[in-house]
């Protein structure tokens, strides 16, 4: 089993080679397209494969974002794959608890797609805080995972799908249309998301999303009163109040209260709310598949 990683990055200069050295420790392949950093995002990714064979760099195209632009990193290097293999949706603010190389193997053969359950990271009042009276904690030198802490579980999208050389992928949409159509693996694998992580790297997201957000992109950035709605996550109402007027590019209106969040102690213990995430596609796996999956079962019990 190999796993082949598409990233697609934009100005993650101060966590792009955090996630990348991270996600080598399980990925085969990290192909990399960079659509139009302004910071050194690039040349970090550059420089990181001359000691990580994994990433590779494929290119910079100032492009407008959709997620169908991993489609064209599919369409490149599809060849590389082979029997066995996954391909993973990799971001570059990302970091995963579980290990895909311990739970892919774990995914019988009926199904073909696993879903990630996300913990979102929020710059809460505490950091605000804590970042008055110490600007330097909040650096791009320091590891995401000690100043960032409050999450949320409230968001679950597919993450990995196995390789087929049938597998046709349309540039209009994120992932191939047998990943919304197939059952998912009906166990997610966790991974921690880090959106916000200093003052000045929100602000830098906010404006480098401006244009975006007017074009009917990135519409989590222009809700109303943004930090309540993400304090009151079980009140989608909130949610659905967006419009460029409520855009802003003060970090100040990015806090969100550290009590109504959870906090990560680093014990690997997570507040999972299966009732905010997405419902996961459930169709039953083909008899002829089960029948297969029984019968695998039983040769081993038999050599036991």
């Amino acid at each position: 089993m190999r796993i082949h990683a598409m990233c697609l990055v934009k100005d993650e200069a101060d966590i792009v080679e955090e996630c990348l050295v991270r996600a080598s420790e399980w990925c085969d392949h990290i192909f990399v397209l960079d659509n139009g950093s302004s910071d050194a995002t690039w040349e970090i990714v550059q420089s990181l494969a001359w000691d990580l064979p994994a990433v590779i760099p494929w290119k910079t195209e100032a492009a407008p974002f959709t997620d169908g632009l991993r489609a064209s990193i599919f369409a490149e290097f599809r060849s590389l794959g082979r029997d066995g293999d996954w391909w993973c949706r990799l971001d570059a603010d990302e970091f995963y608890v579980d290990d895909p190389r311990v739970f892919l193997p774990k995914v019988p053969d009926a199904y073909a797609v696993v879903w990630s359950a996300n913990f979102s990271y929020y710059f809460t009042d505490r950091d605000a805080e804590r970042y008055s009276a110490d600007p330097a904690a909040y650096g791009d030198d320091v590891p995401i995972e000690e100043k960032i802490r409050y999450y949320v579980n409230h968001w679950s999208e597919p993450r990995f799908f196995r390789h087929g050389d049938g597998v046709t992928w349309s540039s209009e949409l994120g992932f191939p249309l047998f990943v919304y159509q197939s059952p998912a693996y009906p166990v997610r694998m966790w991974q921690k998301h880090f959106p916000y992580r200093s003052p000045e790297q929100i602000e830098r997201r906010l404006a480098a999303r401006q244009e975006s957000i007017a074009n009917g992109v990135f519409q989590h950035e222009a809700i109303a009163d943004w930090g309540s709605a993400v304090a009151n996550i079980e009140d989608r109402s909130l949610l659905e109040r967006t419009g460029v007027e409520y855009v802003t590019l003060r970090w100040e209106d990015r806090v969100v209260p550290a009590a109504s969040l959870n906090f990560d102690a680093h014990d690997r213990r997570f507040a999972v709310n299966e009732s905010l995430m997405p419902t996961m596609p459930s169709v039953p796996p083909p008899r002829s598949a089960a029948r297969r999956l029984a019968s695998r079962v039983r040769a081993r019990l038999r050599r036991r």
